[in-house]
């Protein structure tokens, strides 16, 4: 009879383990309780359907040493930034996931069992400590967790006894991404000691980061700010997508899931913000942070393209709009981040950013000894790419003080160093407008002891790009930066009628236009460049200290105006034209498509049919254009006619204004308008708070 009612517990013991965890073979033993059961099958299902690879698996089991340690890894290296230390919980996990899936040959081997088991106590037994915080606290944990989940069945007491050490240091606090990886790492952990109120808890946390941040987070205009108001949209903000859909994955069909509106959000990040970023197979560098590192920009198209796959699935509904998101050729437009100072231009031919800073927005970082050499990445760094390699991995030869767009003192000092959250320039005026289709983009640049008017117009097929007030005391030359990307083939130069193919090298040439690369630069009121097709030598190690160096060389084009030493109230005028031909520049010479106008009071562009214009108003005043448009405010102002129609869309750079009066020459009518002495006035109220700086539209319609 005991025997008996021995065998009948043993199997009731063993059919209740099976219809708790509800999972594969794979899961073994392991049980959980009811309210946790479909987490952990949602969890253990997708840390084991991650690749799996055996070429890699046979590598990594050469160069595994008896003592559990690879000979591939340096143990004692401290770095701040990428600690390769962690390299060791990788191979871990890899070794895991190719033990636990059926698709791998090394399946259930009991060879590779004993292989991570002794990798696995060299880590539990060393516990390797960096210098970085985040490794102790996100790093480790999150990079231990899936193979104690896969391997679970497996481990004895004293190895979760030991990991349960590290994985305590994650606890739920800081915002934005970080307390995403925090939360992440508490809520698996809660899961594994079968603890399902402290699940609960961290799932909340997770999903409180989900909405408008008032700090660091998401903003309202859909960038995404960390270490301050910084735009982190590749380094923090993408992790942030990742791990947000990555956690909607975990929790899904669970007591913990996401509330209904979380996916809405989700999908409003993609579609509202990371998409725009998104050229060809390229990140755009100046949305990439501080992390500025070997085919980076390569690889953070690949996540953001998986998560936008991944996306499809959460939210077929909307399936169609995540596989326009994929194609580069879809999407056309104009979009300015107003809490960001950036802006992007794209058509399906070429894409075009500005990135500015200001006393509200932090310009870059640099930490972990990363991005040491961008002192001036947030001082209007503007990329041009049709292709989407002309800046692929040029950061070793780069020269930092030419960054394409910037105005720059070219003194003979090392570039400092940009402290945490400490690269603000001295610039209020700094903002953009936009319709959608097309935008302007401005700041009053003030830093250094140099100060300069600048603004981009982002018109169509074309981008005229401004500067007035030039002014400084330096001793040293001051010089705006064109573009500065990888050469390819020699350069043409068109002069009155002439010219001249397979340039390499000019010192202060006046040309009418330079064609390289499939991008022109039209100069329609002049100006003194220099240009240089060289090969210039580079080393990763001058821009992150966690790379060897090594020397390399490449071919690099750079096109600049030189202003002289103190210059004073100097100006420059050019229009990139991308997708260009020497008849289409020829052209664009001879019959100008602008009428431009370059001050320091007043910047301004209108095309030759008069169906466009946008003013950059520095100061209240006047501007010519179609019989007079005055201000009262400092602004911005982009004007678009159609037929009887007059768009206007405004924006306050500063962020400080409640309302502007405009006075336009004739007779339009709309909400609130004055038509005296033939003028019409209008008072707009503008954004204020978190939409300060954004555009406001309003419809004029012609009267007779």
């Amino acid at each position: 009879m005991n025997l008996y009612k021995t065998y009948l517990c043993l199997l009731l013991f063993l059919i209740t383990a099976v219809s708790c965890s509800n999972l594969s073979n794979n899961s073994a033993a392991v049980s959980y309780s009811s309210d946790l059961v479909q987490l952990h099958k949602n969890v253990f299902n997708y840390y084991i359907n991650q690749k799996t690879d055996d070429n890699n698996i046979k590598q990594l089991l050469k160069n595994l040493k008896e003592d559990g340690s690879w000979s591939t890894i340096d143990y004692k290296n401290n770095i701040r930034g990428g600690w390769p230390v962690k390299h060791h919980l990788q191979h871990v996990q890899t070794l895991s996931i190719n033990y636990k899936n059926k698709a791998s040959k090394y399946y259930l081997d009991k060879n590779i069992s004993k292989k991570i088991h002794k990798s696995l106590n060299y880590w539990l037994d060393n516990d390797f400590l960096s210098t970085n915080w985040h490794d102790q606290h996100i790093g480790v944990p999150e990079l231990l967790l899936p193979t104690l989940f896969l391997m679970e069945a497996e481990l004895s007491e004293d190895q979760l006894k030991k990991a349960k050490v590290l994985l305590d240091r994650a606890k739920i606090k800081m915002s934005g991404q970080n307390k995403v990886w925090l939360s992440t790492n508490v809520m698996l952990r809660s899961l594994l000691l079968r603890k399902p109120d402290s699940v609960a808890i961290a799932s909340k946390a997770i999903q409180n980061e989900l909405q408008i941040a008032k700090g660091v987070g998401v903003k309202p205009d859909w960038s995404y700010h960390e270490h301050g108001a910084q735009l982190q949209f590749g380094n923090y903000g993408l992790s942030y997508l990742e791990d947000m859909i990555k956690c909607y994955s975990f929790v899904h069909n669970t007591p913990y899931h996401f509330e209904a509106n979380k996916i809405e959000f989700l999908r409003n990040i993609i579609l509202k913000a990371q998409q725009w970023i998104l050229w060809k197979d390229s990140y755009d560098i100046s949305a990439s942070g501080r992390q500025l590192f070997e085919n980076e920009q390569v690889k953070k198209a690949s996540r953001l393209k998986a998560c936008i796959h991944k996306m499809k699935v959460l939210d077929k509904a909307h399936s169609k709009a995540y596989d326009d998101a994929l194609d580069s050729k879809i999407l056309s437009g104009n979009k300015h981040f107003w809490k960001s100072d950036f802006q992007v231009h794209r058509t399906k031919d070429f894409y075009f950013s500005v990135k500015m800073s200001s006393k509200r927005v932090v310009g870059t970082e640099s930490v972990n000894q990363e991005n040491i050499q961008g002192y001036y990445l947030g001082d209007g760094v503007s990329l041009l790419s049709t292709s989407g390699k002309e800046y692929e991995n040029i950061f070793p030869f780069w020269d930092w003080k030419k960054l394409p767009g910037t105005t720059i003192i070219q003194d003979n000092k090392p570039l400092p160093i940009i402290k945490f959250s400490d690269f603000k320039t001295n610039s209020v005026f700094v903002g953009g407008v936009s319709n959608g289709e097309n935008g302007i983009t401005a700041m009053d640049y003030n830093r250094d002891g140099l100060k300069a008017k600048k603004s981009w117009f982002l018109f169509n097929d074309a981008i005229v790009c401004l500067g007035s007030g030039i002014s400084s005391n330096t001793k040293y030359p001051v010089t705006t930066a064109i573009n500065q990307a990888f050469a390819k083939g020699g350069v043409v130069i068109g002069k009155n009628d002439e010219v001249e193919t397979n340039v390499r090298k000019r010192k202060e040439i006046n040309p009418d236009w330079l064609l390289h690369d499939n991008i022109g630069y039209l100069f329609p009121n002049g100006g003194t460049v220099n240009l240089s097709t060289n090969i210039l030598e580079g080393s990763w190690n001058k821009v992150a200290k966690r790379y060897r160096p090594v020397i390399l060389t490449e071919h690099i084009f750079k096109l600049w105006f030189t202003h002289g030493k103190q210059p004073k109230n100097k100006k420059y005028n050019y229009i990139l034209v991308p997708n260009a031909t020497e008849a289409k520049l020829k052209d664009f010479n001879k019959n100008k498509p602008f009428k431009i106008e370059n001050n320091e009071a007043l910047q301004s562009v209108e095309t030759m049919d008069g169906t466009l214009v946008g003013m950059v108003f520095y100061s209240k005043g006047t501007s010519r254009i179609k019989g007079g448009i005055s201000v009262n405010q400092p602004c911005m102002m982009m004007l678009e006619e159609k037929a009887n129609q007059l768009i206007i869309s405004v924006s306050d750079p500063t962020h400080k204004l409640t309302k502007i009066t405009i006075t336009i020459s004739g007779n339009y009518k709309a909400n609130g308008s004055q038509y005296v002495n033939g003028k019409t006035q209008i008072t707009l109220q503008l954004p204020t708070g978190d939409e300060a700086g954004k555009t406001v539209q309003l419809e004029l319609q012609k009267q007779e």
